[in-house]
């Protein structure tokens, strides 16, 4: 996508920040410039995609001027599918609309082979560990982060389809999401608010979890970290 003629010439120092920033971002990163009531997500290493804004004329003012600024180091910005939010509503209610508005998105998410990710077994899905990376942060600081991914197989073609963790929290819920396999027996789950109440209530004790397995030793999913925890048996139907 070319820039055209009539467009505000760029500050060079503007630009290098602005390239430095997309291509620190990880795939599928969420931007949300401050300030701005904008939201991008990176899509690939060409292109970023404006998922929502608040319908106020400064916002709309933020996303030209972003929009022209990234072009011009051959950025594409796609904007063309964009949740509109009510710049009135509380922050709360924001919040709410928007993740439902996600969720009505993810809904419709396939398998190359048609098969929708919401039907598939999602309970099935593993939490990956894919490296580490340096992540630019929006303090402009550069940090490196444990790369994760939630693998889950389609039952259509038996591809294994790895899910920005974001994704599949957005269509699994908490309950699949918040756990991982610790044993072949054992799932770590984090307790609720509540859960954990009833266990101080009862004198019982959880697990806090760092950033290594108490169990395996292995790697804890970064989403995990710091919950209060405890094990249930892989084959238990309990719910709380």
């Amino acid at each position: 996508m070319g820039i055209e003629e009539n467009k505000t010439e760029q500050d060079p120092e503007l630009q290098v920040w602005a390239l430095e920033h997309f291509r620190m971002m990880a795939d599928k990163a969420i931007w949300r410039p401050d300030g701005t009531g904008l939201r991008y997500r990176k899509l690939d290493e060409t292109t970023l995609v404006l998922e929502q804004r608040v319908d106020h004329p400064q916002a709309e003012a933020h996303h030209r001027q972003l929009k022209e600024l990234y072009e011009s180091v051959n950025v594409i910005v796609l904007d063309d599918e964009v949740m509109i939010t009510d710049a009135a509503l509380s922050a709360e209610e924001a919040f709410r609309r928007e993740v439902q508005e996600r969720q009505a998105i993810a809904s419709a998410w396939k398998c190359e082979c048609g098969i929708l990710l919401k039907d598939m077994e999602l309970s099935n899905g593993v939490p990956t560990f894919m490296g580490d990376r340096e992540v630019l942060f929006d303090d402009g600081e550069t940090r490196g982060i444990e790369d994760w991914g939630i693998e889950v197989n389609c039952y259509g073609c038996g591809k294994d389809i790895m899910m920005n963790p974001d994704d599949f929290n957005l269509l699994a819920g908490d309950d699949l999401f918040m756990r991982y396999k610790c044993d072949e027996d054992n799932y770590m789950v984090a307790l609720t608010r509540q859960q954990m109440y009833d266990m101080a209530e009862a004198n019982e004790l959880g697990i806090l979890l760092g950033s290594k397995c108490p169990d395996s030793g292995e790697k804890v999913p970064p989403w995990m970290w710091g919950t209060y925890c405890r094990r249930v048996p892989v084959n238990s139907t309990e719910e709380e």
